[in-house]
């Protein structure tokens, strides 16, 4: 009996050992992708999914006939609704369900193949609300971080008349060369390097450099929480630490000193967004970023990010 406390003791970094082994196994990027399969079965089949997004389109118009009711904009300022285009107004799971029995991941040139096709179907609900505030006395800006065009030196912005036939194709109203803002537009100097931000697309549109009107935006729609604050965070605590701290923004715009606060309506995406890379630290493992990451290290981070219950 006295070797048991022991022979225990002497166990446990074996069976530690053992279980790092697990965790650290190599997969193949075809089975992490496998992992996606009822994330995009859940956009594609569920009604579930079809709910969320009519619930999520009806808050948004709401909110558009309360601003327009309570005449919070300025006289000769037109209220406007900013609107993320991928998993917000048009559905790409067909993307990602190609990618689930491959090794490939997310790429730039077979992402640019796909919108080059203009096949996206609209989101549930988008097609009726963009049209609604379009008729009825408001403005829809897209603004989506799509590139303007396939190459540096295209000639054309070959992505920008893709991405505009699609969505006038499915039947979007107001959808132009000034409505739909994509990556490359009104960008800023940062410390001497070009910067993207959506932010500056966002005050193009209420300084009237986007079409020469201003605008008083009353709603950001997007799946993705970047698309309402950049600064948002980079891991899901930080997130999710921000979302609580602003929990009064989500479907309800705010008035501050007179100043209208635009109202968070988010769409459902399971398939992939930063919340995902927010899974990750890739430090770990000695990288800088998570898509440096092999698909074993990512795989184990899902895992250890999970709160389990297992049973007795």
């Amino acid at each position: 009996m006295s070797k048991l406390p022991f022979t225990v003791t002497a166990l446990v970094p074996v069976l530690l050992l053992s279980q790092l082994q697990q965790d650290t196994v190599e997969i193949t990027s075809k089975q992490l992708n496998q992992q996606g399969m009822l994330a995009v079965n859940w956009v594609q089949q569920s009604g579930e999914y079809r709910a969320l997004t009519y619930q999520a389109f009806n808050i948004a118009k709401l909110t558009f006939d309360t601003a327009k009711s309570k005449n919070i904009t300025r006289p000769a300022i037109i209220p406007a609704i900013i609107i993320d285009i991928d998993e917000t107004v048009l559905d790409n799971s067909p993307y990602q369900a190609g990618l689930l029995d491959t090794n490939n991941s997310f790429e730039i040139t077979t992402w640019n193949q796909w919108i080059k096709e203009e096949k996206a179907k609209a989101v549930p609900g988008a097609v009726e609300f963009v049209n609604y505030v379009n008729k009825n006395g408001g403005k829809v800006f897209f603004i989506s971080n799509r590139d303007e065009q396939s190459a540096k030196d295209a000639k054309s912005n070959d992505l920008e008349i893709a991405t505009i036939n699609n969505l006038k194709s499915v039947g979007f109203t107001g959808v132009n060369g000034q409505t739909v803002l994509l990556k490359g537009e009104f960008t800023k100097k940062i410390d001497g390097k070009e910067n993207t931000s959506k932010q500056w697309r966002v005050e193009a549109v209420k300084n009237g450099n986007a079409d020469g009107k201003r605008y008083t935006v009353i709603a950001l729609i997007g799946d993705n929480l970047n698309d309402f604050d950049e600064t948002i965070g980079k891991n899901n605590q930080q997130r999710r630490d921000h979302v609580d701290k602003n929990r009064s923004f989500y479907g309800m715009f705010n008035i501050t000193k007179g100043i209208v606060k635009p109202a968070y309506i988010a769409i459902p995406n399971p398939m992939y967004g930063n919340w995902e890379t927010g899974i990750y630290n890739p430090l770990i493992f000695k990288k800088q970023s998570p898509f440096d990451m092999t698909a074993g290290e990512r795989n184990q981070q899902r895992r250890q990010s999970l709160n389990q219950w297992l049973g007795k």
